[in-house]
Formats: structure tokens, sequence, C-alpha cells
């Protein structure tokens, strides 16, 4: 997908290939065979925390021999959505993307933190019909009755098959804020400390002092890069603004750079990284970080700011939380995700209550994707 917007060098972030999870390092996540129920939380009434069953992609390609023929992929903790495992596929394959022909998802590809589905096959495979079975909408509501709808669907077809039923999803809600540990702060070499702790030493870009010493930046913002930089790669979540030698961008300049249109407001936010969909910045004014689509609105502005965490700090003890655990989710059984997703949601209200202060915050819809089983 050559000189698409918000992708870092080296063109598309390609999903990982499914591994065996690598040995716990923390207590943090689900192993052996009974673990403690819901981490020692209170069973929900109708049973233990359970992550949704996900959904099918089924894409239909023309093989170099003219013949048709197909991939299916579903959803599974850990894994990215089905339709990056069937890029993931189709590039192992070497087939041309004016090859493939249709794809059918059982829910409407989204265009979501975690993923931005339906933006990858826009710009991948031009020439592809789409189709779905449930759709899924751009609020919590709307996206909550397509996986209402996901689920009545597929309970129709296991009666069809004669199949057993699958565990009913059942999300735990947070504890009340009373009742939530917030983590302490910590200085900037601890945040660095955890960084490579979570992504090693080669996953993690410092930035040297003369790139963060534009007027402007917060002295916190400054100190945070330079002592603990940003990892490059959290794949499917995030990927850090990592050019050596150059200032940290605003907005303004990474949109120019690309080609677009930047938003009158866009010198106001300093760029972080990138979730495949939108600009992940530090907001002027605010020290908070939010992610802001590259190019400009039609009445040319950045939309509506998606809030990510109260501050830099915050943000990167957050994705190093995530760089932590996320392998530890492939492979668990529905009730394994769900407690992992319980364990999971509690450690980022540790860190940032503010992080899921509103469902259409972004760790929200990535939790909430978590929760219905979408990766």
């Amino acid at each position: 997908m050559p000189g698409a917007p918000g992708v870092p060098p080296g063109g598309h972030p390609a999903p990982p290939a499914p591994a065996a999870p690598a040995p716990a390092h923390s207590t943090a996540a689900p192993h052996g065979p009974t673990p403690p129920a819901a981490y020692g939380y209170p069973q929900q009434p109708g049973g233990a925390p359970t992550v949704g069953p996900g959904y099918m992609a089924v894409l239909r390609y023309r093989a170099p021999d003219g013949s048709e023929q197909q991939l299916i992929r579903r959803s599974a903790p850990g894994t990215p959505h089905p339709e990056w495992q069937i890029l993931h596929e189709l590039r192992a394959l070497n087939v041309p993307p004016h090859q493939v022909l249709e794809l059918h998802t059982e829910l409407e590809s989204c265009d979501l933190p975690g993923g931005y589905c339906s933006r990858m096959i826009r710009e991948t495979w031009p020439q592809v019909r789409v189709s779905h079975t449930a759709a899924y909408g751009t609020d919590h509501a709307s996206r909550q009755q397509g996986m209402r709808h996901l689920v009545e669907h597929q309970g129709e077809l296991h009666q069809v098959a004669d199949a057993p039923p699958r565990p009913a999803p059942l999300r735990a809600p947070l504890p009340p804020p009373h009742q939530i540990q917030l983590a302490p702060p910590v200085p900037p070499d601890a945040l660095g400390h955890e960084l490579a702790q979570s992504f090693g030493p080669q996953g993690v870009f410092r930035f040297d002092q003369h790139a963060v010493s534009r007027q402007g930046i917060p002295d916190i913002v400054g100190q945070v890069l330079v002592w603990a930089g940003v990892p490059t790669d959290v794949g499917p979540f995030f990927w850090g603004q990592a050019q050596p030698g150059r200032p940290v961008p605003t907005l303004a300049e990474l949109a120019q750079e690309r080609g677009a249109q930047p938003a009158s407001d866009a010198g106001s936010y300093l760029v972080m990284g990138n979730d495949f969909g939108r600009q992940l910045c530090v907001q002027y004014g605010t020290a908070h970080i939010v992610a802001v689509p590259l190019e400009a609105t039609p009445d040319g502005g950045t939309g509506h700011p998606q809030f990510v965490n109260t501050g830099l700090p915050e943000f990167i003890r957050c994705l190093a939380l995530l760089g932590r655990m996320w392998r530890l989710r492939y492979g668990l059984t529905p009730e394994q995700a769900g407690r992992w997703t319980v364990d999971f949601q509690l450690q980022l209200a540790m860190l940032d209550p503010a992080a899921l202060s509103t469902p259409e915050n972004w760790w929200s819809v990535l939790l909430e994707q978590m929760w219905d089983g979408l990766f």
C-alpha cells in the first residue's frame, strides 16, 4: 500500500504469525488448567467472565493457474483481526492485490483502533467485492447491536449444524473507582526500564535532546522521550514515530510530508506514532494523548480528537502493560481470555483511570473488541 497515510516506514505493519505464547514474566496472566476463578474477583451472575466468539472472514482470490481459491480465518484471542490474518497469508502466497476477488465477513469490517480493517481493505485490495452478515456501527451502542446480531446468527448456525453451543459472552465491569488502587507515578528512567522489559532494547526508540528541544514541548514530554522513548512496533495497536536525526514532528509537518492536507489546528499536535488509522499525539495545552486523523476533515479541522491517555507517561506505561500481556492472550479459551481481560482492564485503570472513562476512548474501544472476542 505505497504512500498510504499513517503507515510506518516499510509499508503495512504486518501482523505477526501466530506463535506459541512466550513464558510468563509476571503473574498477571491466566495459565495452568485451573487458574483462580476470575482472578479472585466475585463471580458474575450467570457465570465467569467470558469473551465473545468473534467472527469469520472468507476471501476468494484467483490463483496463478486461473482457478478460484478461498481462505477462511476466524477471530481468536491474541491474534489480529481475521482480515489482517488473511492479508498476512496472501502475502506469504505472493497473491497480487488485483487477484483478490471477494471478501465476506460475518461482522462488518471495523474502522477502529486495533485494526482499521475497512481502511486496510480499501487501500490494499481496490477491486475486491465486500459483503457482511452483521452491521458494525460507529458508536458503542450500534457496535453492540451488531454483536448481538452476530451472536444470534452464530447460534442459528450451531443449531442447524447440531453443534454444542458456544459459551455466552459475559463482560465483567470494572470495580467502583474507590476500590481501584492507583499505581504510583514513576520517573522517566523507570518508564524506560518498563518499556525495555516489554519490548527489548531494540524495540524502543529514544530521542536525542536536540529532537525534543523545539518550542512548546512540555518538559515532561521531552524527558520521557529522551529517557524512556516510544516502542516502535506494538502491532496491531501502535507504531512509534521513530526517525533518527529529526525533531519530533507536528501533525502539520507530517501531513505535508505525506502529501495530505493538514487541518488548521494541526500545528498544535506533536506526533508520537500511529495506530494505522490515526496519529497518536501530545495535544498542546492539555498534554493529553489523543488520536487524530492525519488528513483534515471536510471543514478543515481535525475532527473530534479521540482521548487516549492523561499524558505521555501514562500512555507509555499502558503500552508497556499491553506489551507484557498481549502475548499471553494467545491460545486462551473464551473463559481464560475473559479472566485475562478482567486483569488487563483493572491494571489499565490503575495506571490511568481516565483512559477508560468513556466507551469511545481509545483504550475503551480496544477493550470492547477484546471482550467481544475480535482479537
